[in-house]
């Protein structure tokens, strides 16, 4: 098994060819070279300096993210396109796990930090347990100096690694249980890349060319401009928005709800809660769930037409996600087609996970449903 494994989600890229669990060679460049001058030829040199041919690669690992928006969209278009020619899987490594697998076995908790811009870093928690990595919060953007505060506040030695070290290594107190990671540890290495992608193969959590994309965790600075210009938002969904969310209903399923029933579920506010995304005064898409005890079943999601690929789809989960955090929900259940591969992304990206598969669950096709659960 030949893993060729990239890592483009800071300023360092660095590529490495792992076969058989053996690390066969690594390249780190942190020369100020942009990726998209760099990338390919740092894969090239390496391929030929092991004596292997493209066509020799079992799987591609990529850093997933979070991370630089430009680096990433750069390492996810390098292997999406190998892998499309070669017809090969790709292992989605989130790039955290991989800067904390830099830090093998540990005696104490590890901080993997990347720049995320304005004081602020893409961080989480880890530590090592019975020789596996265990992650102990969510993945998260937080202001740099909050997050050195929360750290010297633990009972426990702290090691931070990556370029979010620059930004918080000036809040560290001169006493505290943090420490950075030895230098040649510090920073991404795809490496740690390809390790993690063995463990995914094992796993058998593997992605294809067509459903692989990054995961940036907020959105960048264009979303948030577009988002600006035209006035997207998202509320709660009244009785006045029914004939525009029937009209979405309808151009978006085969076998669409009634009108009726969605003036049934609005009146129903003690059990139910819908939300709906707008552009400008346009109801573009909506989003509904079941309140069960402490639980939330999302029944639907859709966006019009004419506004998809515009990640309205997100929001709406997005707002749907903290609605229920509202109302005291512990965790969220979905159906989704085994087909529909962008939903299965948006709601693993939003960290949903796969869970079971329902037999012939949708009676207009006979298609199976994969059912997936979010804490």
């Amino acid at each position: 098994m030949l893993i060729l494994a990239i890592d483009t989600s800071s300023a360092t890229a660095t590529t490495a060819l792992m076969e058989n669990g053996s690390l066969l060679t690594e390249y780190i460049q942190n020369s100020g070279k942009t990726h998209s001058q760099r990338l390919m030829l740092m894969i090239d040199e390496m391929l030929k300096a092991c004596g292997k041919k493209p066509e020799d690669i079992d799987l591609y690992a990529c850093a997933a993210g979070p991370g630089s928006f430009t680096g990433l969209r750069i390492g996810a278009s390098a292997v999406k396109a190998m892998a499309q020619v070669f017809d090969k899987p790709i292992a989605a490594v989130p790039t955290l796990d991989a800067l904390a697998y830099n830090l093998y076995h540990f005696e104490g908790l590890v901080c993997p930090m990347l720049d995320a811009q304005r004081g602020a870093v893409y961080s989480a928690l880890y530590k090592w347990e019975n020789n596996k990595l265990i992650k102990l919060e969510d993945y998260r953007v937080i202001d740099a100096k909050e997050l050195t505060d929360q750290l010297s506040a633990l009972d426990q030695k702290v090691a931070i690694l990556g370029d979010g070290v620059e930004i918080a290594v000036k809040h560290i107190p001169s006493d505290s249980n943090i420490s950075l990671a030895p230098a040649g540890h510090l920073q991404p290495r795809a490496a740690s890349c390809a390790a993690i992608a063995q463990l995914l193969l094992e796993q058998g959590k593997l992605e294809s060319c067509y459903s692989f994309k990054p995961v940036y965790i907020r959105k960048s600075q264009a979303e948030v401009e577009y988002e600006k210009k035209h006035g997207l938002s998202t509320r709660l969904m009244e009785l006045k928005d029914i004939d525009a969310v029937w009209e979405i209903e309808k151009l978006s399923f085969r076998t669409p709800w009634s009108r009726e029933s969605f003036v049934e579920e609005i009146k129903a506010s003690d059990r139910t809660r819908y939300v709906v995304a707008e552009m400008g005064d346009t109801v573009v898409g909506y989003g509904g769930m079941w309140l069960i005890v402490d639980e939330a079943h999302i029944t639907n999601i859709a966006v019009h037409p004419d506004y998809r690929g515009q990640k309205i789809g997100k929001k709406i989960v997005e707002a749907m996600i903290a609605a229920a955090k509202g109302e005291g929900i512990t965790s969220l259940t979905l159906e989704v087609r085994m087909s529909n591969t962008p939903a299965i992304n948006l709601y693993k990206e939003l960290d949903f996970k796969e869970v079971a598969i329902r037999k012939g669950y949708y009676s207009d096709t006979g298609e199976d449903a994969l059912i997936m659960w979010k804490k």
